[in-house]
């Protein structure tokens, strides 16, 4: 079988990672638990290179997150400015600890798409546990801020997201996360400000104890790798966006060219491996192709 069929059109959507570093010590997550040792910021001269690369594409999203606080990177806002004209929407994750009122007016300032804050957890000091760093109260005191300010001077972004880990009572919980009553209740003055992300932990590639698949899936499908394009806070590029540790460096924006690089012979194998059902280490625990989310067992001791 030709391994043309592999290739493919580069995609639109961008994820860059402004920062991998973070100033939380999530309990679910690989860098907080100090095993990721790809560690670091993105440089100006790192960046430059990377849009001269991808300046003349017109992506439908651009996320500027890849793992780490993004804000970290004192060019975030200068990052964001630069990409802005080249997509219709912009993204980041944020854990909220550095929206003071400077970064706020920064965001408006811009226009900024979207914004989604990470709030773990069932209850406010569920959220403090998991999230090691995190103060609930004053974070969500600093979104709420935003969103009054935004609609004082009627803007309509950005969109609010309040992404919400919850580590379930079952360590194997396929279901459907709840909205937590904290948040409704924290949020109730902006209720319709606001969009609640609920969904259960996974366990992050890379983490101490995994879970091998015993059988083929019924989807067997991986869209990270056919519409979007991930590159690390020092050019590499990596599958996608769960790859935190650089488990499979698919290559180099600062040695390679981007678009040689969606369609190298690292990306084609991985299409077709993941096509064959052979996948690699990276994506055994994965619920895209698993088709749930499995809890994270460690994360379930460490609450439990």
């Amino acid at each position: 079988m030709s391994m043309k069929k592999y290739n493919r059109q580069f995609p639109k959507i961008l994820r860059i990672e402004p920062a991998s570093s973070c100033n939380f010590k999530c309990v679910h997550c690989p860098t907080g638990l100090n095993l990721n040792e790809s560690l670091g910021i993105m440089s100006t001269d790192t960046f430059n290179q990377i849009f001269e690369q991808i300046k003349h594409h017109k992506f439908d999203v651009i996320v500027l997150y890849h793992g780490g606080e993004p804000i970290l990177n004192k060019q975030f806002f200068e990052m964001a400015k630069k990409l802005k004209p080249i997509t219709k929407k912009l993204r980041t994750t944020t854990n909220g600890s550095l929206l003071d009122d400077k970064i706020i007016e920064k965001f408006l300032d811009l226009e900024f798409d979207e914004i989604d804050i990470s709030l773990d957890g069932s209850s406010p000091e569920e959220n403090n546990l998991i999230r090691i760093g995190s103060d609930y109260n004053e974070i969500t005191k600093k979104v709420i801020k935003m969103i009054n300010l935004r609609n004082e001077r009627n803007l309509t972004v950005p969109k609010i997201t309040i992404a919400n880990a919850q580590i379930p009572e079952d360590m194997n919980t396929e279901n459907i996360a709840p909205v937590p009553k904290h948040l409704t209740e924290t949020f109730k003055q902006v209720i319709d400000d606001v969009k609640f992300s609920p969904f259960y932990t996974i366990q992050w590639p890379g983490m101490p104890e995994k879970v091998d698949m015993i059988e083929k899936p019924k989807g067997n499908f991986c869209d990270h790798i056919v519409n979007t394009i991930s590159i690390r806070w020092n050019g590499d590029v990596v599958p996608c966006c769960y790859d935190l540790i650089n488990m499979m460096v698919m290559g180099n924006m600062l040695q390679d060219n981007i678009e040689q690089i969606w369609n190298n012979e690292k990306y084609i194998k991985f299409r077709k491996d993941i096509d064959e059902f052979n996948p690699p280490d990276l994506c055994k625990n994965c619920f895209v192709l698993q088709g749930f989310k499995r809890a994270r067992t460690n994360s379930f001791k460490i609450l439990k």
